[in-house]
């Protein structure tokens, strides 16, 4: 499922709601327009459009049923997701694996600060450090990438929110978010 383009949003929306129904999956409500507007403002970006109409079309966040409440392994709510200053981009274009830098000292916060901006927005706290987050800014605006303690990584191939919430509907809550993801110094 490769990011996908404006003019297909609508048709992988109901798609998806599709796959929610059958799946009886228990979404958070929609939230209006003004919301994602105030939250843009808080955080000073502009969410990518997918988002934004899953937001309004679909619903905000999902409950884990074993937890019983949204929380860890469950998509965070609008509400909930820290207000952070999201308008510095994030300027990688591929994985970067810090942990694997021969000159730690060349890892300063400017480093991180130059490449990472101010991140994204989390989606997904999967625990052990590891997160999903959307990226708001930069040339991968609108792609899901894992962040973890060790680095960075796009999801397989480049997925935007709707796609990457598609696998993860598709694997029953299970998605291989790497099964094709190739780390460059691999190949």
């Amino acid at each position: 499922m490769p990011i996908y383009k404006p003019e297909e949003y609508l048709a992988v929306i109901e798609r998806i709601k599709t796959k929610i129904a059958q799946k009886n999956i228990d979404l958070g409500p929609t939230v209006s327009e003004a919301d994602i507007i105030a939250f843009e403002s808080a955080c000073n970006t502009r969410l990518p459009q997918a988002y934004r109409l899953f937001l309004l079309e679909v619903g905000d966040g999902w409950r884990d049923p074993a937890m019983g409440r949204i929380s860890t392994g469950s998509i965070h709510r609008l509400a909930e997701i820290e207000h952070k200053d999201l308008s510095l981009p994030m300027t990688l274009t591929d994985g970067w694996v810090w942990e694997d830098e021969e000159d730690e000292e060349r890892l300063s916060d400017e480093s991180f600060e130059h490449k990472l901006g101010n991140q994204g927005v989390e989606l997904m706290d999967e625990g052990c450090g590891m997160t999903y987050e959307l990226i708001t800014a930069g040339p991968c605006a609108g792609e899901v990438w894992s962040f973890s303690d060790v680095g960075v990584s796009p999801c397989c191939e480049r997925q935007d929110f709707l796609g990457w919430f598609e696998l993860w509907l598709d694997s029953d809550g299970d998605p291989d978010y790497f099964k094709d993801y190739v780390y460059k110094e691999d190949e």
